[in-house]
């Protein structure tokens, strides 16, 4: 069986993606160094709990679309107006199936990002 340990996002603009994915999600940058400068960077890998998610400036870009990105939060509506504040545009939590609420928004190159409180079935 297979495990699935790395998603890795093509971008045009490394840096501007992983600042987004680090200063607005709040996930933690693994590589380079978390106190480092990525403007040069072409790599860049962040801590998403149980994955890796990696931004990279290499390889075909194909454009956004075809991924969508499930975060597992436990405040969706503090999520909501936290990510609001910070000037992402994000739909408003609605129940996509029973027990789950979810919030759709994009990250800077357009991938789509789901935001989700899942309760007890």
């Amino acid at each position: 069986m297979a495990n699935l340990y790395q998603v890795i996002l093509l971008a045009w603009d490394v840096k501007r993606v992983a600042e987004f994915y680090r200063d607005i999600v709040g996930l933690n940058v693994t590589y380079p160094a978390p106190d480092s400068d990525l403007e040069n960077e072409n790599w860049v890998a962040l801590d998403a709990g149980s994955s890796t998610l990696a931004i990279h400036g290499g390889g075909d870009i194909r454009g956004s679309g075809s991924v969508l990105l499930s975060f597992k939060v436990d405040d969706l509506e503090f999520t909501y107006w936290d990510l609001k504040k910070r000037g992402v545009e994000i739909q408003r939590p609605r129940e996509v199936s029973p027990g789950v609420r979810a919030a759709k928004a994009r990250d800077p190159e357009g991938n789509t990002l789901s935001f989700e409180q899942v309760t007890a079935r």
